[in-house]
């Protein structure tokens, strides 16, 4: 089955910003939310660049999939802002600094870097997030944040679902622009895996940390002891999980099309039917 343009609506009007038993995967999760509010917008921008490169004609195929793409980035930075605004009006006011600090990134590398570092970095994230498709979809991160049903976990669940169901197109853009000579191009976007992996993680430790120092703050010396050996053996079991899916992709025969979907995934995607025709459009400028 191709790609879709669905736009599903999570109403957060009743969710906590500890929508889960596991306060500190939680929060993990919510620091990782102001990454799809700022990076899809700039992947966009990026790859409407990327499309100027292209033959209409030789690339017509590639450039539909990049305008499916764009369309579902949309989608999802529209509902990842609704929920960074949930947990932010939760009480951690000071999330918008941490953003601003990440959306600068994002000007600056536009404005600095070249179009082959920045499908570079892209084709990373898109990496990290189609090998982590499988821990949300098939219900591993559920388990870990103790989290029952709720719109939260809806949303993140077919966000990564679409991760895999598109995690093949910048991949196809960067070695059609930059895949001459192979080794080169192979070391440039095992590069890009770790670029975007250390910047997203600069970016997103200080907030969990901020995030979590509002809530221990009402917390006795023995719940704060705690608290920090959960946020501990949490950041060890998925982090070693993710690094073991993702450790594949730095093979230089690596090709995303052939990673095998999570068990879960047509079950999610088939509960949000296409959007109809003009609506799911990207609007990032």
């Amino acid at each position: 089955m191709g790609m879709r343009v669905r736009s599903p609506e999570f109403d957060f009007t009743d969710v906590s910003p500890r929508w889960g038993a596991n306060l500190e995967a939680v929060h993990l999760v919510n620091a990782q939310g102001i990454i799809p509010a700022y990076i899809e917008p700039f992947l966009i921008k990026v790859m409407r660049r990327a499309a100027e490169e292209l033959d209409p004609l030789v690339d017509a195929e590639l450039l539909h999939d990049i305008d499916l793409f764009n369309r579902q980035e949309g989608q999802h930075y529209r509902l990842h802002r609704a929920f960074n605004a949930m947990v932010r009006d939760g009480g951690y006011p000071d999330m918008t600094d941490y953003e601003a600090v990440f959306e600068r990134d994002y000007e600056h590398f536009l404005r600095t870097r070249s179009l082959r570092w920045l499908l570079a970095y892209c084709e990373g994230f898109e990496t990290i997030g189609s090998t982590g498709a499988e821990l949300w979809v098939d219900g591993l991160m559920e388990t870990e944040l103790g989290a029952p049903p709720s719109p939260a976990a809806d949303l993140w669940k077919w966000h990564l679902a679409e991760e895999y169901e598109h995690r093949t197109v910048v991949n196809r853009v960067y070695h059609r622009l930059y895949g001459r000579p192979r080794l080169v191009a192979w070391l440039y976007r095992a590069r890009g895996i770790v670029t975007a992996s250390r910047h997203l993680n600069r970016r997103t430790s200080p907030l969990r940390r901020y995030l979590l120092d509002v809530d221990r703050r009402g917390m006795t010396d023995e719940q704060r002891r705690q608290s920090e050996e959960r946020e501990a053996a949490t950041a060890r079991k998925l982090g070693t999980a993710n690094l073991r899916r993702l450790a594949r992709a730095f093979s230089p025969f690596y090709d995303p099309a052939t990673t095998p979907p999570p068990a879960g995934q047509q079950a999610i995607l088939a509960r949000y039917p296409a959007a109809a025709a003009g609506r799911g459009r990207s609007t990032s400028t």
